[in-house]
C-alpha cells in the first residue's frame, strides 16, 4: 500500500531548462553555448549536485576553460535558480495528493542553493521532508540516497512510490525497494495515479 509519494524536482516538479535559461543572461549565442557547454553541461555541475566542490570553485574552474565569457559563468551561476518554474499542472495534483493523506517527500540530486530558494517555491509548503544530494553527498540513482530518505523519515521502501524524470533514477529506486513511475507530464502522472487507486 503507497503511503508516500516521493518526487523529484527539476523537469517533474519545476521546469529546467538551461537552454532557454542563456538567452535571458547573454544575447550572445558563442557566449551561451560556452556556458552552457563548460558550466552546465560539464563535470562541475555534478561536482555541485553532489557536494563535491562550491560554487566559487565551479565557477573559477568553468571560467578558466573559457575567460573570455567569465563575466556570463558568474551571472549564470548566481541566477540560474530563478528560471525554476512549476510544471504545469503539478502544484494542484501536489495538493490532491496532500489532501488525500499521502505524505509527500522531495528527491533531488541538487546542489545545496536548493536550501536558499526552496522557501520560495510555494508547493514545497505541503512537502513533509527533503533530501537534496549535495547535503548528504550521496547521487541518484545510488540505493544509498533512498535508503537516507527512508531513514530520516523513517518510512518504509515498499509504501513510497517514487516519480523521476530519468529512467536510471527510476531502476535505482526500484532497487531500494521502491514503487518507481516515469514522468511523462502531470497529465499522464495523474491518470496513473488514479489508474492504481492512488488518487480516485
Amino acid at each position: 500500500m503507497i503511503k508516500n509519494i516521493v518526487f523529484d524536482m527539476g523537469n517533474v516538479l519545476l521546469a529546467y531548462t538551461p537552454d532557454e535559461y542563456m538567452k535571458t543572461i547573454t544575447d550572445d549565442p558563442d557566449a551561451a553555448a560556452a556556458v552552457l557547454k563548460e558550466l552546465f553541461h560539464a563535470a562541475e555541475w555534478v561536482q555541485l549536485d553532489a557536494g563535491d566542490i562550491t560554487e566559487e570553485e565551479a565557477v573559477r574552474q568553468a571560467s578558466a576553460r573559457i575567460p573570455q565569457y567569465a563575466d556570463a559563468v558568474r551571472r549564470a551561476m548566481d541566477n540560474w535558480h530563478t528560471d525554476l518554474t512549476p510544471i504545469e499542472g503539478m502544484p494542484e495534483l501536489i495538493l490532491d495528493l496532500k489532501e488525500k493523506g499521502y505524505k509527500i517527500y522531495l528527491l533531488s540530486n541538487t546542489s545545496l542553493r536548493f536550501f536558499k530558494y526552496k522557501d520560495k517555491v510555494e508547493m514545497f509548503r505541503s512537502f513533509d521532508g527533503f533530501i537534496a544530494s549535495a547535503k548528504e553527498r550521496l547521487l541518484k540513482p545510488d540505493v544509498a540516497i533512498f535508503e537516507c530518505l527512508c531513514s530520516r523519515y523513517g518510512l518504509n521502501s515498499d509504501e513510497c512510490l517514487f516519480i523521476d524524470d530519468l529512467q536510471p533514477n527510476i531502476d535505482g529506486s526500484e532497487k531500494a525497494g521502491f514503487h518507481g513511475h516515469l514522468f511523462q507530464g502531470a497529465n499522464e502522472l495523474a491518470d496513473y495515479l488514479k489508474k492504481t487507486g492512488i488518487l480516485s
